[in-house]
Formats: structure tokens, sequence, C-alpha cells
């Protein structure tokens, strides 16, 4: 649990900061249209992309709504909802035979048919509500609703809470600094535990 490596480019010379702090250097860097002194890793929030594919499948097995060899037939768009969203293959992947192999494929039609599913549980009509409410669950169970706790300026992370199909592929309204995705990743390596 604890930080090996985090690093914010573009980087600047702390020695220069320290003791007998330069002035004119820090006010360059204050200057600096690249922003060397915001923390890209604990402070730019981002959409985290297929990085959170593997919190979808989870959801998914754990609902009950796909088995481990579920297959999904991907013919490049998923259109069981408007506006259809593409998979990043156009003519699609064909039938993706199993969850393993939806990550590996990076499978967006997987992936939508899963949220999909989650949003008609008990074999109601699709609720966009429903799948985020599963996803959003997941998300804080996973710890993705809280900082890290790394000990410096942390922005706080944001789940999704809008577009059930597109965030669970990533997209939607999700937005997590790079510091909070490598604890979520941690804790999908290791088998769920959440390192503070």
């Amino acid at each position: 649990g604890k930080v090996l490596a985090l690093v914010s480019y573009p980087g600047y010379d702390n020695n220069r900061l320290a003791n007998r702090m330069d002035s004119s250097y820090y006010n360059r860097l204050l200057e600096d249209k690249s922003l060397p002194l915001y923390n890209r890793a604990t402070q730019q929030l981002t959409a985290p992309g297929s990085t959170f594919k593997p919190l979808t499948i989870i959801a998914g097995l754990q609902e009950g709504v796909l088995s481990p060899d579920s297959s999904v037939l991907c013919d490049g768009v998923f259109d069981k909802v408007t506006p259809a969203l593409k998979c990043w293959k156009h003519t699609g992947h064909g039938n993706v035979i199993n969850a393993p192999t939806a990550l590996q494929y990076s499978c967006n039609d997987y992936l939508c048919e899963i949220a999909y599913r989650l949003g008609t549980l008990n074999g109601m009509e699709y609720r966009d509500n429903a799948a985020l409410e599963k996803l959003q669950a997941y998300a804080g169970l996973f710890g993705l609703d809280k900082k890290s706790g790394v000990e410096i300026a942390e922005s706080q992370p944001h789940v999704t809470d809008a577009y059930g199909i597109p965030s669970a592929i990533g997209q939607g309204t999700h937005n997590y600094a790079t510091v909070q995705l490598a604890r979520y990743v941690n804790a999908v390596a290791s088998k769920g535990h959440i390192f503070q």
C-alpha cells in the first residue's frame, strides 16, 4: 500500500526551493503556462476509460447478469439504447466468448451489454438510473468514491452520475486522479484489499 513512485510532469528543481528559496525561480514557476507546480498525478481529474472495465465485469458477475463464460456478439455498435455507442473496433469483434476475452479485446459492446443488463434487472425495461446505481455501488466498493489518502494535495474523485451505458466503459461523468486509479487497480490485483 505504500507509494513507490509518484511523478508529475513537467517537473522542476525542488532543491532550488528548499532551505534558502530561490524567489526568482519560484516566481518563474508560478508564471509558467505548463503549470509545473500542479501535481497532475494527484490533482488532475480525468475519465478512466478502459481501466474501469474490470469493475463493470465484476459488477456483472456479482449481480448475476453474466457468468464468466457469457458470450456477447460485437458487431461494432451497441444500439439497444439511443444514442448508440460504437465499439472502438468499428467492424466489431464478432462473438466475444467470455469476460476475460472481453477485457483482452477491450470490447465496448460487451461492457455496454453488462450495463444494459444491470439496468434491466427483474425483467424491467432498461433504466439508466438502475445501471448507474450498480456501477456507483461497485465504484464505492473499490474506493473510487474517496480520495486515496496520499498525504499531499489531492482532488476529490467523481463517480459517474449520468449516462449508464457509456459509464460502463469508463466514460459518462467519471473523473479520477491517477493516484485514485492506481489504488483501484491495486484493489483489483489484490482481490479487493483497498489501501489507504
